[in-house]
């Protein structure tokens, strides 16, 4: 019921009722009073006697509707002030910086719906701040990272620079060593700089896509021979179900998967060198599932929350891959382009060592057919 509905309700149930026990007041004390006067006594006096009576129930309602009028105000009152209240010690406690102050939601009027959309409004506020709060840290985590990345292969190119021109490298073969290195850790800081520009533009949803019905085992098939040819020591199995057509940008997906097997190269076993990566591709309902495994290190210890985390920019989940090279923002990268075209990617450990990423794809309208 509305504020407004329930005044005019009590007011109208309240003079109604009070009306009715002052008449019935005024009733009872004009005949308890009157009653000598009943019967021969009256006489000539009884108009005079019913009106001094009937004055006084009139007064006796009066002062009872007076009563009860102002009992219904403060009864009323208390009923805005109260939530008023408690909304005015909200917001004092929100402009404080307190948002964790709970406000308390009771009835069904529009000071009740205020109240919700009150305490609505203060999780929202929450979640945002504690989203700020998150993509600060992980905006101070970057640079961290990306200072510490940058200035390693700095420093080598400043200090192998330095030989050349202070004639430590005084032969050419060890000239030539020396410009081999700094070439190598120009181009590290060249696919950072790449890397990190290709994720602001897709944080910033900058990074239009030229979708398009592809068979998926088919990309998967020439990037795996393409890659394999590239790795002698790498070994690249497939088992790949044919005509499954998914729509993608064919550029942007080959460079998830691309991420993906340099990813599994980066992190093979130290003790061996014979890297195995198996992609798997199979259709569940209408969705593409491919699967890239290998034999690597792996992450035996990370927990599923860890596992997850890989995807974060620059995230290691123990100290041996800390120490790889490259930019850290593979899998990361992997993940935007993947959600880009509306499908889910996870990792998991394989039983035997090594990871397993998978990526489910929405299979495009004509491969339902």
């Amino acid at each position: 019921m509305s504020i407004r509905l329930r005044i005019f309700t009590n007011f109208l149930t309240a003079i109604l009722v009070l009306v009715a026990v002052g008449v019935a007041a005024g009733f009872l004390l004009f005949w308890v009073s009157a009653n000598p006067y009943i019967g021969d006594r009256i006489g000539d006096n009884a108009g005079s006697i019913a009106a001094q009576y009937f004055l006084l129930g009139g007064i006796v309602i009066a002062v009872l509707t007076i009563i009860g009028a102002l009992w219904l105000i403060s009864v009323t009152v208390r009923h805005v002030t109260s939530p008023l209240g408690r909304l005015k010690k909200a917001a004092s406690e929100i402009r404080d910086g307190n948002l964790d102050h709970e406000l308390a939601v009771s009835g069904h009027d529009e000071l009740a719906e205020l109240a919700a959309c009150f305490e609505q409004m203060r999780i929202r506020l929450k979640d945002t701040v504690r989203m700020q709060e998150k993509a600060e840290e992980e905006r101070r985590a970057m640079m961290a990272y990306v200072t510490h990345d940058l200035q390693t292969p700095i420093t080598s190119i400043v200090g192998y620079s330095e030989g050349i021109l202070d004639g430590v490298a005084d032969t050419p073969e060890k000239t030539k060593a020396y410009a081999e290195i700094i070439r190598n850790k120009a181009r590290s800081l060249q696919s950072l700089a790449g890397d990190l520009s290709l994720l602001s533009r897709l944080e910033n949803a900058q990074l239009p896509l030229d979708m398009a019905d592809e068979d998926i085992g088919e990309l998967v098939a020439d990037l795996a021979l393409e890659f394999a040819g590239n790795e002698p020591e790498l070994k690249i199995k497939t088992q790949l179900t044919p005509g499954l057509r998914v729509a993608i940008d064919r550029e942007k997906m080959a460079r998830v998967l691309l991420n993906l097997f340099q990813n599994s190269v980066k992190y093979k076993k130290p003790d061996r060198s014979d890297l195995e990566i198996m992609i798997t591709l199979v259709r569940q309902e209408n969705t593409a599932l491919l699967t890239v495994s290998d034999n690597g290190m792996g992450a035996a210890n990370a927990s599923k929350s860890e596992l997850s985390q890989l995807f974060e920019p620059f995230y290691r989940s123990d100290a041996s891959r800390g120490k790889q090279s490259g930019s850290g923002l593979g899998l990361t990268i992997a993940r935007q382009l993947v959600q880009l075209h509306g499908g889910t990617i996870w990792i998991m450990n394989n039983p035997g060592g090594g990871l397993s990423v998978n990526i489910a794809l929405p299979i495009a309208a004509a491969g339902n057919v």
